[in-house]
Order: C-alpha cells, then sequence, then structure tokens
C-alpha cells in the first residue's frame, strides 16, 4: 500500500471535482499514471500533476493527504468507503458526500454539505463548516444516515437537516433551523444554537450545554427513565470533544419532546442549565 500526498501548487481559476481522489485508488495507481487522472472543473478539465506536486511512501494502509488550501477542491472524500484521507487545510463544498466507510480529517474549515448523506465512517473538521452539514441534498428525504461528524469549531445553519442515523458533534456555535426534520440519530451541541432549533424534529436526541435563548412552543418538558444512556452518552462525548468533558453522568439535565407539529418523538436535553 501506499501513502500518498498531494501538496497544491496550482490553486485553478474555478472549482474542481476531488471526488477521484480516495485514498483506496490512489494507492492501487501506479507512479506514472497518478499526474495523468483527469478531474472535472467548470466546463474543464485539469490534470492531478498541473493542480499538485505528489509524493510516495510505504504504508500498511491506504492513505492520501492534501496538503495545502483547497477551498477550490468540491467532493472530496465522496463516496469513499476505506482507508485515510487529511486535508491539511481548507475543504471545498460536499466533503465527505455519501461516504460509508474510512476517515476523513480536515484541519482546517470545510464548506457547505459536509457529510450530506454520509452512511458510515467518520469526518473529523478541526474549523468550522458550512451550512447542510449532515444533511440533505436538495430534494432528497433522508440525510446522514450513519457515521460520526465531529465539528471542532462553528456549524452554518440546517445542521442535521433529515438526519436519519449517526452521531453529529459541534464543539462550537451552531446556525439557525439545527436539527430541522430530524429523524433520527444524536446531535449534540456545546455552544449557542440560532432560531427555530428541532423544527420538525420526528424522532432523535438534541444536547445543548448551553440552554437556548428561547424554546420552541412546540416541544414540552418531561421524561424520566434516561439515567443509563446519559451516563454512557456523557461518558462517550468526554472522550470525544473537550468541550463536553465537564458534563456530569450523575446530573440529569433537563428533557422536552418534541416537536409535537409533527406528533414528534424526539428529545431535547439541556445540560448545566
Amino acid at each position: 500500500m501506499n501513502a500518498i500526498t498531494l501538496r497544491v501548487k496550482n490553486a485553478p481559476g474555478f472549482r474542481v471535482d476531488g471526488s477521484k481522489l480516495l485514498p483506496a485508488i490512489l494507492a492501487a495507481t501506479t507512479v506514472s499514471d497518478l499526474p495523468r487522472i483527469m478531474l472535472q472543473g467548470a466546463g474543464e478539465t485539469c490534470a492531478v500533476g498541473d493542480l499538485f506536486d505528489i509524493t510516495q511512501a510505504d504504508a500498511d494502509k491506504p492513505s492520501l493527504t492534501i496538503d495545502g488550501d483547497a477551498r477550490w477542491l468540491d467532493r472530496i472524500g465522496a463516496n469513499m468507503t476505506e482507508g485515510t484521507l487529511n486535508v491539511h487545510g481548507h475543504a471545498g463544498d460536499y466533503a465527505g458526500i455519501k461516504m460509508s466507510g474510512g476517515e476523513l480529517h480536515i484541519r482546517g474549515d470545510a464548506a457547505g454539505f459536509i457529510a450530506c448523506e454520509m452512511q458510515g465512517g467518520r469526518i473529523t473538521v478541526q474549523g468550522n463548516a458550512g451550512d447542510f452539514a449532515a444533511g440533505a441534498l436538495p430534494g432528497d428525504m433522508e440525510g446522514m444516515s450513519g457515521g460520526t461528524l465531529a465539528i471542532h469549531g462553528n456549524a452554518g445553519a440546517r445542521l442535521a437537516d433529515r438526519m436519519r442515523r449517526g452521531t453529529v458533534l459541534v464543539g462550537g456555535d451552531a446556525g439557525d433551523f439545527a436539527a430541522s426534520r430530524l429523524i433520527a440519530g444524536t446531535v449534540c451541541i456545546a455552544g449557542k444554537v440560532g432560531a427555530h432549533l428541532g423544527y420538525g424534529m420526528r424522532r432523535g436526541t438534541v444536547l445543548l450545554t448551553n440552554a437556548p435563548s428561547s424554546l420552541p412552543p412546540t416541544f414540552t418538558e418531561g421524561g424520566r427513565g434516561f439515567d443509563v444512556f446519559w451516563l454512557l452518552i456523557t461518558r462517550m462525548l468526554a472522550r470525544e470533544m473537550a468541550p463536553f468533558s465537564n458534563l456530569a453522568g450523575n446530573v440529569l439535565p433537563r428533557r422536552y419532546a418534541g416537536d409535537l407539529a409533527v406528533d414528534g418523538r424526539g428529545e431535547l436535553l439541556i445540560a448545566n442549565s
């Protein structure tokens, strides 16, 4: 197996589809063929060798590192099934879209639709993420359906829209309509949230470490018997991300059920309140 590093040398003046840049695929490609891989741009194509300097090293598992500011490179890690993909810089739109396995680590910011319709694996963003993280494509009925998305910074609007399964962690703030139309899964937000939290939420769990400025009127307080669940989730969160490490497993949060406007059976947990 090969560990491949692509160092950005020329940023094109248009957006480029990076979905071909997958660890397992590039690890099986010969050294001479790597620079000649063609990537689709906006109305034109460009070769990998024109955009990146390429280095290779031996490795036990397939891995790929994209080194440099690649905010013009969309669909990084799209449909990835195995291996490790590291981005040492910013990433473009649709990073990790429909990913089902492997790990994607972004040291900078991610643009819109990261982890959109993700099915499995793990995505970590050290910076901020744009709108519709872990959400659904326009016109589709289901967002993220498996795996873990951990955003250490802030998330934009419509976080986890139509999410069906999996775990989303946000160390900073989230924008308007967080967990909107949530079908199932777990969404944990350590910072502040915008307006219309849990709009149209049917099932699933939303955990906040800070009480929102106002609660949706279609959520009602109450519920008992989640002591074991709370103990387990606080232990998991303490291992995942520092902002959640001060949650006490023996101090139950306030619990709300909703969105009752859609006969929702989801739960909203507010800790430290």
